[in-house]
């Protein structure tokens, strides 16, 4: 349920990414709760992207596009004007990395 919080968060606040909390979210409703996964992927918002993650038919252009420029965006922020350990600073930015890398290797997907 805090996957799914989060991922709440993420349709309101600008620069936060909702998607991949609710693939978390999913990925935990899976083994547990048959019920709250059904909400899940019957949202008109994102139950359609979960699927389509799930079922390997990747991502459109414009989703991936604005998905990689929000969280570097929200990175950048987060590595460089609201911390100030370096260690946490670079985990940031190896964390902003491999999210690029993983939504990169995405199948892009035809709009529509």
């Amino acid at each position: 349920m805090i996957f799914v919080g989060i991922g709440i968060l993420g349709f309101f606040i600008p620069l936060m990414p909702s998607l991949v909390f609710f693939l978390i979210a999913t990925y935990c409703f899976a083994r547990g709760s048959w019920r709250f996964l059904r909400r899940i992927i019957g949202n008109k918002h994102i139950g359609q992207q979960i699927i389509d993650y799930h079922k390997g038919r990747g991502m459109t252009l414009k989703t991936k596009v604005r998905a990689i420029a929000f969280m570097l965006v929200s990175m950048v922020i987060s590595a460089f004007f609201l911390v100030e350990k370096d260690w946490v600073r670079i985990a940031i930015i190896i964390t902003a990395i491999g999210v690029v890398f993983i939504i990169l290797a995405q199948k892009t997907k035809k709009a529509g």
